[in-house]
């Protein structure tokens, strides 16, 4: 069952978001292009995580979706004040969308918490950006003075993120039917053993057997209440 959302809506309103926390700088010289950017990488990881069957649900879609759009502002941000020129921003930022996108999945996957899953994403962001910069360094396409300045600026440390954090992942719990059918099916037939054979020698060992699977039983129950929340 894929964790199906409003993706559309969804882009448009953290574009919206972006527009009102925009750097000042940024809106006034590439206010359309930078908004159109982030609506478009928003709209396709929505789209993405939305018909993905391995995205449980909805909540988890959309903090991974926001994720995606937070890190394409960032680093939009600072491509723009580089001096990098326009022509590479394109493919620097669908670099750092794809690692953003498989961090996210890959956190989904392990079962990090929302936490590890943010720590793991902006680390891996990081370097991805920084291996696409050194690409162009490497082939001569930008100079050394334009790959240091592009390394040596980070709107996500001096930016209190306004995007993200407002929707959180829902914990998976963990069930304990499949115990309680089981308990219930070894209880009936305790039952009907000692119904039927009252004076059976091996009837004690059976009682006793029962009653150490539904003291495990009880600690399973227990700790899938305590620990699965």
């Amino acid at each position: 069952m894929t964790a199906t959302f409003d993706y559309k809506g969804f882009a448009k309103d953290l574009t919206k978001q972006a527009e009102s926390v925009m750097p000042e700088d940024i809106a006034l010289k590439h206010k359309k292009e930078f908004l159109d950017r982030i609506y478009d990488f928003t709209y396709i990881a929505g789209e993405a995580f939305s018909n993905d069957d391995s995205i449980e649900n909805s909540d988890t879609a959309k903090i991974l979706t926001q994720m995606i759009s937070e890190w394409t502002f960032h680093k939009y941000v600072d491509l723009l004040r580089s001096d990098i020129p326009d022509i590479y921003h394109e493919s620097i930022l669908q670099k750092v969308a794809y690692v953003a996108f498989e961090m996210g999945k890959e956190s989904e996957f392990s079962r990090l918490t929302q936490e590890q899953m943010l720590t793991l994403v902006e680390l891996q962001t990081k370097r991805a950006y920084e291996k696409a910069c050194k690409k162009l360094l490497d082939n001569g396409q930008i100079s050394k003075a334009a790959y240091d300045k592009a390394l040596n600026l980070s709107n996500v440390d001096d930016y209190s993120s306004k995007l993200v954090h407002n929707v959180k992942i829902t914990k998976r719990t963990k069930s304990t039917f499949p115990y309680t059918v089981t308990a219930l099916i070894f209880g009936l037939i305790t039952v009907l053993l000692n119904i039927m054979y009252t004076d059976a020698p091996n009837l004690v060992i059976i009682n006793t057997i029962m009653l150490v699977l539904l003291s495990v039983y009880v600690g399973i129950y227990i700790g899938a209440q305590i620990f699965g929340k």
